[in-house]
């Protein structure tokens, strides 16, 4: 399994090389960060509407064809995991761009929340 560091290294190398990084890609607020997070959680929840938790992503392999040449490429994940992905892959990106030690920051939130109490305040969810 990949380290969050590899996971960030790889999901810039990727925004890179699409242009959603690095030069001449747009330049992102904290909040625009902050939006892209909830509309992929929005997509999740969307997906889970459509097909509940099941793996809508079609089978097979699709043709792209491009100036002539033909190549075989994955086909579009689609469903409530794909979407839970797009939200890890960009909080992952957004740790990365604002300095976030994601994996320290669980280690100390979780060992927190153990210190609480049950339904800590009275809520159901």
């Amino acid at each position: 399994m990949k380290s969050f560091p590899e996971m960030q290294a790889e999901i810039l190398e990727v925004n890179t090389a699409i242009g959603w990084a690095g030069p001449g890609s747009p330049d992102k607020t904290f909040g625009d960060c902050m939006m892209l997070l909830v509309t992929e959680v929005a997509e999740a929840m969307e997906a889970y509407r459509v097909w509940g938790t099941d793996d809508a992503t079609e089978k097979g392999e699709m043709v792209e064809v491009s100036l002539g040449t033909r190549k075989l490429v994955p086909s579009k994940p689609e469903g409530v995991g794909s979407e839970f992905a797009d939200v890890f892959i960009r909080l992952l990106d957004d740790c990365a761009r604002y300095g976030v030690d994601l994996e320290a920051e669980y280690e100390r939130k979780i060992a927190y929340n153990r210190t609480r109490e049950f339904r800590h305040g009275g809520k159901l969810l």
